[in-house]
């Protein structure tokens, strides 16, 4: 799943690299995966109601109009933007990706949202870079058009999904579980009380360095478990890459191969269970 409204035009000196999203894409096509950028599955505008699922009405209306007070916007990191409407437009269009990515998924067992994973996205104010929950909004979404039961969201972004455990956390027939790097955000930022404070249904805190092994036997030790245990309809993955040793923010030291292993392992432990999986890029 991509849009071209997901990379709009962006400062190439702006620390969240908007441009991502296209250079994925691109990549897939130079590398033969698509024969063109028309290949890819593509969502269209959603509904405003779909938001207001996972969302505080007052919150989404001012995060769209652009009237959103100053703290809120610096919290979100995009105090300073060079298009406001061209960030709303790709920030709804990546949620709506993502809810395509899980319909699709539901259909044929596998599908990927070239965006999304903006999982610190809260009910009434957004985080890191992130303003809209993509993975909350789906599950509650697929949850109340009955075209699933349960839902779990297994998120393995270095960093805890803080926004989807609170917005999910009073939602029995969603399971969040967050594998992360203990000493990285949301946590220990003093004088910001408001991060730090949100419990997934289950939280794994990795500590710095961690290497392959002891990440894969981490993954090994609970995926499959829970999925035995709470036996989801969908699996909501995201696969951030920001465990990579290379990544300057991540605190974890996964190499290539281990990123590669921990793919077949997820994928592979879901999809032999006949549970599909709908995957989000994540950091």
């Amino acid at each position: 799943v991509w849009h071209s409204a997901y990379s709009p035009e962006w400062p190439s000196n702006h620390r969240f690299p908007m441009w991502k999203f296209k250079d994925l894409v691109d990549q897939l096509v130079a590398d033969g995966l698509f024969q063109s950028h028309s290949d890819f599955l593509q969502p269209e505008e959603p509904p405003d109601e779909w938001f207001l699922l996972a969302h505080d009405e007052g919150y989404y209306n001012a995060f769209t109009q652009g009237t959103l007070d100053a703290t809120r916007w610096r919290r979100i990191g995009f105090a300073q933007r060079p298009d406001h409407d061209a960030l709303v437009r790709r920030t709804r269009l990546e949620v709506a990706g993502t809810v395509l990515a899980a319909r699709r998924a539901l259909m044929t067992g596998l599908a990927c949202n070239t965006a999304g994973g903006t999982h610190h996205a809260h009910v009434s104010w957004g985080s890191g870079y992130t303003a809209l929950n993509d993975l909350a909004v789906a599950a509650k979404l697929l949850l109340s058009e009955a075209l699933v039961s349960r839902v779990l969201i297994c998120d393995l972004d270095v960093h805890q999904g803080d926004g989807t455990a609170a917005i999910l956390s009073n939602e029995p027939r969603a399971f969040t579980l967050s594998v992360h790097c203990k000493h990285n955000f949301p946590f220990g930022f003093k004088g910001m009380t408001h991060l730090g404070n949100d419990t997934s249904d289950l939280d794994i805190g990795l500590p710095k360095n961690t290497e392959d092994e002891q990440y894969l036997n981490c993954l090994q030790d609970h995926i499959p478990s829970v999925l035995d245990s709470f036996r989801p309809d969908l699996v909501l993955y995201d696969a951030g890459v920001d465990v990579h040793i290379d990544d300057d923010l991540g605190n974890l030291c996964i190499s290539w191969d281990g990123l590669r292993r921990r793919e077949e392992f997820v994928l592979g432990a879901c999809l032999s269970r006949g549970i599909p999986v709908a995957r989000v890029i994540g950091g």
